[in-house]
């Protein structure tokens, strides 16, 4: 996954579903280690095709990235539980994921964990 420039901060949500966003925050943070991890682990992401049912499906989490440029991305997060792979994808384009792997997972729990999104 590429990211369009530095990103500056990370919003979290719980998702709502969907083609939406929550904006609902459970964190903001421009926290540097948080984001450099952050960062990390979706630039390992890998490009997957993937059908959603959008009516029976909903992603965990739905984040929204702030970039130094001012620019924003939404992103919905499936998170697999540890041991597992989780997938990220572009609001509005939910057929095309990023998968991670698992080991990436289980940093990225790790790092919400750490923040209390994940309790």
């Amino acid at each position: 996954m590429t990211l369009l420039d530095d990103v500056s901060s990370i919003s979290i949500s719980k998702s709502a579903g969907y083609g939406g966003f929550n904006e609902q925050y459970v964190i903001t943070t421009d926290n540097k280690a948080f984001i450099s991890v952050f960062e990390d682990v979706l630039t390992h992401a890998k490009g997957k095709k993937q059908k959603v049912n959008i009516k029976e499906e909903k992603p965990d989490y739905d984040l929204r990235i702030r970039y130094e440029n001012g620019e924003t991305h939404g992103l919905h997060l499936v998170l697999g539980n540890k041991g597992e792979r989780s997938r990220i994808m572009y609001i509005g384009h939910e057929n095309n994921s990023f998968e991670l792997l698992a080991e990436d997972t289980a940093i990225l729990r790790d790092l919400l964990e750490d923040e209390k999104v994940i309790q």
